[in-house]
């Protein structure tokens, strides 16, 4: 595994003074793992969830494919078939293997709600309209037990879940998001998924956060940063242009990807107003560019190996 080669911890002429202060980074380290909320730290995650919010979604896509699963059985096995049952459900997999994952792909899954609803309703079978219309009665108080200060954490919830809930809290995100001036985030947000997209390498784009009114200007900025983002055990490399140019370059990064040359010129407008490079080298790696824009919000993109 090719390892990433740090730049030098040093002021450069693309760097405001206001950026680079390694003190009272160094004095931030003992940090939460990104996983600060809004009653802790005062930051408010653009990308939050209401468990009424995820649990629409969860009825309306899960629906749709357990409409699609069914009709597949229908289609494979059975085409006389009405109900749904728990031997039923134990076909979804040869469904999906059969359809090469055209229906039926999230087989799994979908045994597990028909099956936990049948359970809650103290029923054998039922029509996949009455197990549908039935989802959110069954999901809502899973969603609700692992809810923070009113929003769902993604770390409490069951695994069953994390696509529904990552989806929403994408959703959201992008629907309260502002653009910077000259920066269409939207648009940024698709670039970034071509970046490197051959790869094995763990990708994500951090969604927006923004905090306390000044807290990123003052000697709690670093602090604020690692509470909200995932930097445990990463080092500050570089700020202002040079963290971008550093980003842009890591081995276990973005490693002078075409693709990310779009993002990169974007991130350099003056709408971009602060600009932070961390990364980590060794058993694992992670290189994460954090930006606060124009609005106060901060940002960023998250690349390297896990394992």
């Amino acid at each position: 595994m090719r390892r990433l080669a740090f730049a030098a911890l040093t002021a450069t002429s693309g760097c405001a003074a206001s950026d680079l202060d390694l003190d009272h980074e160094a004095a931030a380290t003992a940090d939460v793992a990104g996983k600060a909320d809004e009653a802790s730290a005062g930051i408010q995650r653009l990308e939050r969830a209401t468990p009424t919010q995820v649990t629409s979604s969860f009825k309306l896509v899960r629906g749709a494919d357990l409409t699609q699963c069914f009709a597949g059985y229908q289609s494979t096995f059975d085409a006389a078939a009405t109900k749904l049952t728990r031997a039923v459900t134990d076909q979804f997999i040869r469904v999906s293997i059969q359809t090469s994952n055209a229906a039926c792909a999230d087989w799994f899954d979908l045994g597990e709600i028909v099956n936990g609803v049948l359970e809650m309703k103290g029923l054998a079978e039922a029509t996949p309209s009455t197990i549908i219309d039935a989802m959110p009665l069954w999901a809502k108080p899973k969603l609700t037990a692992a809810t923070v200060a009113g929003y769902v954490d993604l770390e409490k919830a069951p695994l069953l879940f994390y696509d529904d809930i990552t989806r929403v809290r994408l959703a959201n995100a992008m629907a309260r998001e502002q653009d910077p001036a000259g920066i269409d985030l939207a648009q940024l947000r698709s670039q970034w998924n071509l970046v490197r997209d051959a790869t094995t390498l763990d990708r994500a784009y951090l969604n927006p956060v923004t905090f306390r009114a000044g807290v990123l200007d003052g000697s709690d900025l670093f602090k604020n940063l690692r509470a909200a983002f995932p930097l445990r055990g990463l080092s500050l490399v570089s700020t202002g242009i040079d963290a971008v140019n550093d980003f842009a370059t890591a081995s276990e990064g973005p490693d002078n990807d075409a693709a990310f040359n779009p993002i990169k010129t974007a991130l350099k407008k003056p709408s971009i107003r602060k600009r932070f490079y961390y990364a980590r080298q060794g058993s694992w790696s992670s290189n994460v560019l954090i930006v606060v824009d124009e609005h106060g919000q901060a940002w960023g993109m998250q690349m390297g190996y896990s394992e």
